[in-house]
This record gives C-alpha cells, structure tokens and sequence, in this order.
C-alpha cells in the first residue's frame, strides 16, 4: 500500500500547473487523472456559459480561458452584502502534461457545471 502511494505521489509530481496569462483574474480548480490511454482532466465551472469557455489543447499542454459573469442580483437596492465569495471575471488555467496527447482527438462535455476534458495519448486509439 505504501509503495502504491509512493507512485501515485511521483506520477502526480509530474504534472506543472501554471497561470499562462498574466493579468488578473482567478483559477479554477481542477481534478487530473491519468489512465494508460489517456488523461482525463475535471474543471470545476460552475455558472460560466458554455460559448464563455476556450480550450486550446497542445501536444504537450491544455489551456482553459474564458471567463464568469457574477452570478445574482446587482446589489442596487439591497442594504448590505454579506457575502461575496463566487469569484468572477477572467479566469486561466494551464495543465502540462507528462505525455504527448492527440489534439484533434480531444473531446469535452459540461455537466452540473464541471467540465470534463478527455485527451488520448499519442499512439493510443479510445
């Protein structure tokens, strides 16, 4: 068991995750797998449109960009804020990948406001 979380922990030390713009803006938070096909990367955009979001997939890197609109009323006639914690505006993010992946083959699908990025490697047929 310990052997076996000793290599998830060197496989998960060799994916970078890096900004790749330098403006402001927020990143949102992502789950990556690795399978002996493919990767498979979770975005968590909750409320971002779906015509809002670019992907720009590399043999080597994905790029996730677009951008959120705050969500909820304007606070025109309301007495206070409490809370403001959706973070809003534009957002990146860039994954580097530890294996060559086929760009024209990636697929991607929303749902509950996750999206789910399917990259096979280079070589393999899904």
């Amino acid at each position: 068991m310990i052997s076996r979380a000793g290599d998830v922990a060197f496989q998960l030390s060799n994916l970078h995750f890096s900004d790749f713009y330098p403006t402001a803006g927020w990143r949102p938070d992502i789950n990556a797998f690795r399978y002996d096909d493919r990767f498979e990367i979770c975005v968590d955009l909750a409320g971002v449109e779906k015509d809002a979001i670019v992907v720009e997939v590399l043999t080597d890197r994905i790029r996730i960009s677009g951008e959120r609109h705050q969500p909820g009323l304007e606070c025109e006639n309301c007495r206070q804020v409490i809370a403001l914690e959706i973070e809003s505006g534009h957002f990146a993010r860039e994954v580097t990948l530890p294996a060559e992946v086929e760009p024209e083959q990636v697929t991607a699908r929303q749902e509950n406001g996750l999206l789910w990025i399917v990259l096979p490697l280079s070589g393999s047929r899904l």
